[in-house]
């Protein structure tokens, strides 16, 4: 599979780029912190800005290889307020998963499915992927519809798809192939 790695990313209202160990106190008060965020989340709330440091030195670590991809999504006064990432899940079928997360005073305007689109649209253009797939609990419908607005199609439903600090999630299943992203 060919891959070009973590790039800038603009659309008309933010810029997504690589996150810098020195963006941990601004993730750390926008989002990593706050119990209501990671709710649905694999991982915990973090307790300290040294938690969210870790955290960005693994990303950044991981930005050394061409087929990692994280980007902060950034507004125009430059403020970082989420993240959205793509994991390959297998190389040999082109495929891949997207994840995403935004601080809560940031919900409902429309930032992560434009962030999620515009990775999206990148993975498409630069790379050879095939099929972009995502999930969430069903608890958390609010998630589903920003995978439809990024051009996501609901496709299933699995029972303990996950497990979180709730315990087990139901979700449902999105994904987006690219002769349907092509259209």
């Amino acid at each position: 599979m060919r891959h070009v790695g973590t790039q800038v990313i603009k659309t008309t209202r933010l810029t997504l780029r690589k996150i810098e160990l020195t963006d941990a106190d601004m993730m750390f008060r926008n989002w990593a912190n706050d119990d209501e965020v990671s709710r649905y989340m694999r991982w915990p709330t973090h307790l300290n800005v040294d938690e969210t440091r870790a955290t960005i030195q693994n990303w950044f670590d991981g930005y050394k290889e061409n087929y990692k991809y994280h980007w902060g999504i950034c507004i125009e006064n430059g403020e970082m307020i989420g993240s959205v990432g793509v994991m390959i899940t297998a190389e040999y079928d082109f495929k891949a998963e997207i994840g995403y997360c935004i601080g809560r005073k940031w919900w409902g305007q429309g930032y992560t499915s434009e962030a999620v689109k515009a990775v999206i649209d990148y993975m498409f253009q630069n790379t050879d992927i095939e099929r972009i797939e995502a999930y969430h609990s069903v608890q958390n419908p609010a998630s589903g519809k920003v995978m439809a607005k990024a051009g996501m199609r609901r496709e299933g439903f699995a029972r303990h798809k996950y497990k979180n600090r709730d315990g087990f999630q139901d979700c449902n299943l999105y994904g987006i192939i690219r002769e349907e992203w092509a259209v």
